[in-house]
């Protein structure tokens, strides 16, 4: 779901940003209720790449450590559990491993 929402968001912060300003009349100058809405469009972009972002360590988290994953859903004890942090790099093991 952040996916998607993260992608709508950076799609339509870029098109506000490359949006021109309607004009007021046929050559006129640009009506002030016409115009880009540019802090809004800032700062959507930023929500939507942060978004983004979080969706790729997410996504990245899971495929390299799918080994431990796979392991701790499939113990069937507390003791087979805490066998999986042999799949851990050492220096997340405190983290994320099972330390009782």
């Amino acid at each position: 779901m952040a996916l998607l929402l993260g992608a709508l968001a950076l799609y339509w912060g870029v098109s506000s940003l490359r949006a021109k300003p309607r004009r007021s009349d046929a050559g006129g100058a640009p009506a002030p209720e016409g115009r880009p809405q540019t802090t809004a469009a800032v700062s959507g972009l930023v929500t939507a790449s942060l978004a983004l972002a979080l969706v790729a360590v997410s996504f990245t988290a899971q495929l390299v450590y799918r080994d431990y994953y796979s392991c701790v859903n499939d113990a069937l004890t507390n003791q087979a559990k805490q066998s999986c942090d042999r799949h851990l790099p050492q220096e997340l093991r405190g983290v994320l491993g099972l330390n009782d």
